[in-house]
């Protein structure tokens, strides 16, 4: 474990829809830093409220939650608390969702397969002010170049663009493999280059990125 940070006195605000979630971040805090005040919201409408009446140094903040997405709001609520900074902490793909959350005023995205020392960091990270992404994401976003930061699709073959659009319209690799002319074990390969060039693990997290992006101002 890294030893204690001590960097003031702060007040954190955790908005997450799983009570073990929300009481082991709390633990946490208070073993590692110097906090005046830990609050917990357990949906976003909780999370409203208290921002209406009171306001932390930092808010460590899940992505969905029971009432909603939590990205849907998180413009708002950087725009209305410029102060505050925010903290994503959410099991959705970072690869899908950093570089948006960024975006809209988050100042860290961190994933909740992270190691307590990972967390004890990025936590120290943003309170002295800096962004924070996993060492790994942060590699991938350098090593592209800023056409596939500005879109991601430009890395694809035509084929895997082909295949990409089958998989978002419901098909599966036997029927895009029948409407290709080509083996179930061929589309199968140009799936994993298409997930592992996106960054994506899944269908959904695929279908996310492509609202994400139509929907960026990048």
């Amino acid at each position: 474990m890294e030893q204690r940070v001590l960097q003031g006195t702060n007040r954190f605000l955790i908005a997450d829809d799983h009570m073990i979630v929300r009481r082991g971040l709390q633990d946490l805090i208070h073993d590692q830093f110097k906090a005046s005040a830990i609050k917990e919201a357990a949906s976003i409408k909780e999370l409203h409220a208290l921002l209406s009446e009171w306001v932390p140094d930092l808010l460590i903040l899940d992505l969905q939650m029971t009432d909603g997405s939590a990205l849907d709001h998180l413009e708002r609520i950087c725009k209305e608390h410029p102060a505050m900074r925010v903290l994503v902490y959410s099991m959705r793909s970072e690869a899908v969702y950093a570089q948006r959350v960024l975006a809209l005023g988050g100042v860290g995205y961190l994933s909740k397969e992270s190691s307590e020392e990972e967390v004890v960091r990025a936590i120290r990270r943003v309170l002295q002010g800096f962004e924070y992404m996993s060492p790994r994401t942060e590699m991938q976003f350098l090593e592209k170049k800023p056409e596939s930061i500005r879109d991601p699709f430009s890395q694809l073959s035509d084929r895997e663009i082909a295949v990409m659009e089958d998989l978002l319209e419901g098909k599966g690799v036997k029927e895009i493999s029948a409407r290709l002319g080509v083996q179930p074990s061929t589309v199968a390969t140009y799936k994993a280059r298409l997930f592992d060039k996106l960054g994506v693990s899944n269908l959904i997290d695929l279908q996310t990125l492509v609202v994400l992006h139509r929907s960026s101002p990048l």
